[in-house]
């Protein structure tokens, strides 16, 4: 088993209406999304994890350390834990300089310009968090947790209260945060939204039992060639000009950075003929590589699994209309103290 991973065995009982019986390891990288319905116990599972709820049967192994056994109980101060709650919980007696820095103090971080910038900071620095909007307030608490130089970044329903157009303004900020912290994060939501845009793997919770790893989000990758009054124009890796691959998104991304392009499966649409002008944002060939038990397409070279199948051959071309994207940026080289 590779030392790169959180490893838990939790077992938590409240009474007769509610407990929580999990045990499973998450891989350190990237961004693993839980997700089911309220009240199974998401939120539960990350306080205890956290070290914020306390049970005598928990085991928890961060990486190479014990948080959690017989005898030991590593306090969550001393967990090294980013945490974004569903309230942003803003210092109100500090502006927005002040609450980032209250974050790096905590653990004697003398640079976070990376994080500022990622979560486009710098021009509100010096504003009061009561005149803060609601999605600037949630840019703002996870910079703070973010400056702090967290090795695991929790995220408790990060985006509740928030509508979907609040939402989706939010996201790429999220995921250009973590890509520049280079933080691996668990991501507590039952917004598939969130989880298409953001997700490298998803995990299944429900009845305070875990449910199994389910398939993860399809994603196709692009890489930023232009920017222009806001809008990123991108390019599917592996296409050329003309292939109908070239598009424009509003993402945070820098020219010349690889983006994931997440795809709702509501607002995917295949056909077995060129579909000729429509509303899709993007209309690409694609090749069957499997068909029967859920359908995998090689787009572009890039393999793109999706749980709907279809009466489609091996090797035949369809194709494949996207009507929405949810972008997100994949990799960076900065790190949250640079």
């Amino acid at each position: 088993m590779s030392a790169d991973t959180l490893r838990f065995r939790i077992e938590l009982a409240r009474g007769d209406a509610f407990s929580l019986d999990v045990d499973g390891t998450i891989p350190l990288t990237g961004i693993t999304a839980i997700v089911g319905a309220s009240g199974g116990g998401k939120t539960t599972m990350l306080r205890t994890l956290a070290g914020l709820e306390r049970s005598a049967d928990a085991k928890v192994r961060f990486r190479e350390q014990d948080w959690d056994r017989a005898g030991t109980h590593v306090p969550p101060e001393e967990r090294r834990i980013g945490f974004v709650f569903q309230s942003p919980s803003l210092f109100p007696h500090l502006n927005v300089q002040g609450n980032l820095a209250f974050g790096a103090r905590r653990r004697e971080i003398k640079g976070y310009d990376a994080i500022i910038d990622a979560l486009d900071l710098r021009p509100i620095l010096h504003r009061d968090v009561e005149n803060l909007s609601g999605g600037e307030a949630r840019r703002v608490a996870l910079g703070r947790a973010l400056a702090s130089n967290p090795q695991i970044l929790f995220l408790d329903e990060p985006l509740s209260g928030l509508d979907r157009a609040r939402k989706a303004e939010l996201l790429p900020y999220i995921g250009r945060a973590v890509v520049e912290a280079q933080v691996p994060a668990l991501y507590v939501t039952h917004s598939m939204d969130e989880v298409t845009a953001l997700a490298d793997r998803v995990m299944g919770l429900a009845g305070g039992r875990l449910t199994g790893w389910r398939t993860p989000p399809a994603r196709l990758t692009a890489t930023v060639t232009s920017t222009t009054e806001g809008l990123m124009r991108v390019l599917i890796d592996g296409a050329d000009l003309g292939q109908g691959a070239d598009l424009s998104l509003p993402l945070i991304a820098r020219v010349g950075e690889k983006v994931g392009l997440g795809l709702p499966s509501e607002s995917l649409m295949i056909s077995t003929a060129a579909p000729g002008r429509s509303d899709a944002l993007a209309t690409l060939p694609a090749t069957v590589v499997q068909g029967a038990d859920g359908l995998t397409l090689s787009v572009f070279g890039q393999t793109l699994k999706l749980p709907k199948g279809g009466p489609y051959a091996i090797g035949a071309t369809v194709w494949l209309s996207i009507l929405r994207i949810l972008p997100r940026p994949e990799g960076g080289d900065s790190a949250v103290n640079g």
